[in-house]
């Protein structure tokens, strides 16, 4: 199987999801943010729906969406631009928003996606790329209607590479492009031997990334620079969102 790398863009987005839930979406989000903030673009994160969100102060508290507004350098009174949907219970959005008394629809989370005109879009799902995300869709119907390329998120750990393979089959079933593969929280009890990037490398034409657990934040952005940065081009001076490296 061969996923292509997507052509250099001047203005777009990606679609950040995962091949299972809780491997670092938001992490990686947020490191791409940094690093295109770093270019002089203006960053538009976009987690439409957040469940196991917590009440203070009367209102529900969207840790992910709070992490990304701040990575992108948005006031937290713009937040309801980062996320729109807030659930309690911490379970897979369409059953939250069920025991919540709602329903979210797919026609909703597009809607919740809109960026302005020069903006970058990071869109992250919740959970992995077929996971359920609202009553008539899952995380992959959300990534087709918005037509960014994608970034897979998975643990670098034993068993990881099926689930890589099966989720880049599926992005390329969709029509989508794979924009890269990260492997997140490499433990130090690893075995020595297993190099999950290495045998990714062999099977798919797309950058694959490793971030360390523990490593500081300035060097995780690092490890992110060349490669976030070669998936967009910066704008021209006196353009939207230009600003000098």
């Amino acid at each position: 199987m061969t996923v292509s790398r997507p052509a250099q863009a001047t203005t777009g987005g990606v679609f950040v999801t995962a091949t299972d839930t809780g491997v670092g979406k938001t992490f990686v989000a947020c490191a791409l943010a940094r690093n295109w903030r770093a270019l002089g673009l203006t960053v538009a994160p976009r987690k439409p729906v957040e469940s196991g969100c917590i009440l203070r102060g009367g209102e529900y508290w969207p840790e992910d969406g709070i992490r990304l507004a701040e990575a992108a350098g948005i006031p937290f009174e713009r937040l309801g631009e980062v996320n729109r949907f807030r659930l309690p219970e911490p379970l897979a959005p369409d059953l939250a928003a069920r025991l919540a008394g709602t329903s979210l629809r797919l026609k909703d989370l597009v809607d919740a996606c809109g960026h302005p005109a020069g903006s970058w879009r990071i869109a992250e799902g919740a959970g992995g790329f077929y996971s359920p995300l609202c009553e008539d869709g899952l995380n992959a119907d959300l990534a087709e209607a918005l037509g960014d390329p994608v970034i897979l998120v998975a643990e670098d750990r034993l068993g990881t590479l099926s689930s890589c393979l099966l989720a880049a089959e599926a992005i390329e079933r969709r029509g989508l492009s794979l924009a890269g593969v990260v492997l997140n929280r490499r433990r130090d009890s690893a075995h020595p031997a297993m190099d999950n990037r290495e045998a990714l490398l062999q099977r798919l034409a797309a950058p694959v990334l490793c971030i360390r657990e523990g490593l500081p934040q300035e060097q995780v952005d690092q490890s992110f620079s060349t490669w976030s940065s070669s998936m967009v081009s910066p704008p021209e001076p006196g353009s939207t969102g230009s600003a000098s490296r």
